[in-house]
């Protein structure tokens, strides 16, 4: 049991105290601040709020239920807006770390081409606009200063996209033609293509395309599957499209690799993080996750691979009711008994790698796909979108410029091929369950674990919902954003140092009352600031309106 000032020593360790600055000036002196800790000290009060600082938020008016935004964070140098105008019209806007607009810019689309995903390598922002299994592509090239470019090309016929990222001039579209995998590099100035060199083996799906702007390198992984044996081949190009280098990971005897993710630590060494499963419990039905290995690369070959299950984290089954928790934990101590282990079945959305203090967190989200039965929709999993598209406000209708990219399941099912619908049902979105994160040292040993439970968490679009941030003082914060307000744990390893309500994102005035929050985002910006966004209904003293908003926020 801690004493009332251990309790508060901790507390204040995670430097976490929340207020609010509004545009129309209020601020909290520093004399006030420095009273209310005195007296907490004082009164020994067990409590200690989260410092979420909103610094400005703006607002922009959604007269219709079908406009949206696509949401573009350019870093230290500001943000950008795209949405559209109409059927061959759509808008960009940037705004400054200050949120203030710097320049706004028309443009226009070909007939019958779509919004599918931008890219941003650190220079400029690309937008790519096609259609479903067509070879003819519209990317537009916006610099940091308001200057567009815009390209046409044209591709293979019936290719079906399920990635986009961009170097310089470079665009890289991973796909399929006919079910098989395929990588298209396009130099934008010469507006020459060709088709990059693949995994030659059958059964091959190209699972994710990660860009490394820090040494211009585009890293594409293949989960390559032979019966219910399935591996890892990850292949490295530079910015013209040149093979770099390759990497196999192949797995223990009883074991099958279902998703990975490699990050370039130096020229020689290499991690690739993901998810395993037992061999035997994978089939065309199903895709059990286990527990995450990890593989250290040393000039392209692996030198180790460490697997460490889900049973063997402290906190992994935090999510579950107290009931559930302990009921858990007893199967796997008598499983363990016995020499045997408990055989799971999840998912994991896997983070970046952060490194703090010579170890590496990994992150990530623990998700399930969810159907609904097939009741005449018009969109099902064999469509281009693989989900109903929807208004910001959800009400039906389609919306004119949808604000998630390219769906692409082979991230999260490396089977998704052999069982395109799922007997007659259709695709109703991914539940977010909770997120992880762990301090893992040089040697992929797990140091350390601790979660963060989701609370009615779901998206149309399986991607990154929660944001880690590693503290000065070696603690590490986990937060997202929903339904208008934050919630946040603050970890010092295996202990939660500060768990509270959720805070909510303030509005302009006071006065205002939201009455409907939807889509709402969290996103890491620059420094310690972040940008919270989404669609509000909202009723003030000068009446009642649909906006986007952006917040910025300092954590």
């Amino acid at each position: 049991m801690k004493t009332p000032n251990e309790f508060i020593v901790n507390s204040l360790k995670a430097h976490y105290q929340f207020f609010v600055v509004r545009r129309v000036g209020m601020a909290l002196s520093a004399g006030l601040v420095s009273f209310f800790y005195a007296l907490f000290l004082v009164i020994g009060l067990v409590s200690i709020d989260l410092k979420a600082q909103t610094v400005k938020r703006i607002e922009l008016p959604v007269p219709g239920a079908n406009e949206s935004y696509h949401t573009i964070s350019l870093g230290a140098k500001g943000v950008v807006l795209v949405s559209q105008l109409s059927k061959n019209a759509f808008n960009i806007q940037k705004f400054n770390v200050d949120l203030d607009r710097d320049w706004s810019i028309n443009g226009t689309i070909e007939d019958n081409l779509d919004f599918v995903k931008s890219s941003y390598d650190g220079q400029s922002v690309y937008l790519l606009f096609t259609r479903s299994r067509t070879d003819f592509y519209q990317v537009v090239k916006v610099g940091v200063a308001g200057f567009m470019e815009t390209f046409y090309l044209s591709s293979v016929d019936r290719f079906q996209i399920t990635d986009f990222q961009t170097i310089g001039y470079s665009v890289f579209m991973a796909g399929t033609v006919r079910d098989e995998p395929m990588l298209l590099y396009t130099n934008l100035a010469s507006k020459q293509s060709k088709i990059l060199p693949g995994v030659t083996q059958p059964n091959t799906v190209i699972q994710s395309v990660d860009i490394d702007t820090t040494h211009n390198l585009i890293n594409v992984c293949y989960a390559a599957r032979k019966g219910r044996e399935i591996k890892l081949i990850s292949r490295t190009f530079d910015e013209y499209g040149q093979s770099v280098g390759q990497v196999m990971v192949e797995p223990e005897p009883d074991y099958s690799l279902l998703n990975g993710r490699l990050f370039t630590l130096n020229d020689s060494t290499k991690l690739m993080i993901g998810t395993y499963g037992f061999r035997n419990m994978q089939g065309n039905n199903n895709s059990a996750s286990q527990g995450l290995f990890l593989s250290k690369i040393v000039y392209d070959e692996v030198e180790f691979t460490q697997y460490h299950s889900f049973t063997d984290f402290k906190n992994f089954f935090n999510f579950m009711s107290e009931r559930e928790q302990e009921r858990m934990l007893r199967k796997i101590e008598r499983k363990k008994e016995n020499g045997d282990e408990v055989k799971l079945n999840y998912r994991l959305l896997v983070h970046d790698i952060i490194e703090q203090n010579g170890n590496y967190l990994i992150s990530g989200e623990v998700f399930y796909p969810e159907y609904r039965n097939n009741n005449n929709g018009m969109y099902g999993m064999s469509s281009w979108w693989g989900s109903p598209i929807m208004s910001p406000w959800g009400i039906g209708g389609m919306g004119m410029f949808p604000s998630y990219g390219l769906y692409n399941p082979y991230y999260w099912d490396p089977w998704f091929g052999s069982r395109r619908m799922n007997n007659g049902q259709i695709f109703n979105g991914f539940v977010y369950t909770h997120a992880i994160v762990a301090g893992f040292n040089p040697k992929g040993d797990l140091l350390w674990d601790n979660s963060l439970p989701f609370e009615g968490v779901k998206s149309m679009e399986l991607k990154e919902k929660v944001r880690v941030k590693p503290n000065e003082d070696q603690t590490v914060s986990m937060f997202y954003s929903n339904k208008g307000a934050i919630k946040a744990k603050v970890f010092d390893k295996d202990r939660v140092l500060n768990d509270r309500q959720p805070i909510p994102i303030m509005t302009v005035d006071a006065s205002d009352k939201v009455r409907q929050t939807n889509t709402d985002e969290v996103l890491y910006w620059f420094d310690n600031y972040y940008l919270a966004f989404g669609y509000q209904r909202i009723t003030g003293d000068d009446g009642r309106r649909n906006v986007f908003y952006l917040n910025k926020i300092s954590f």
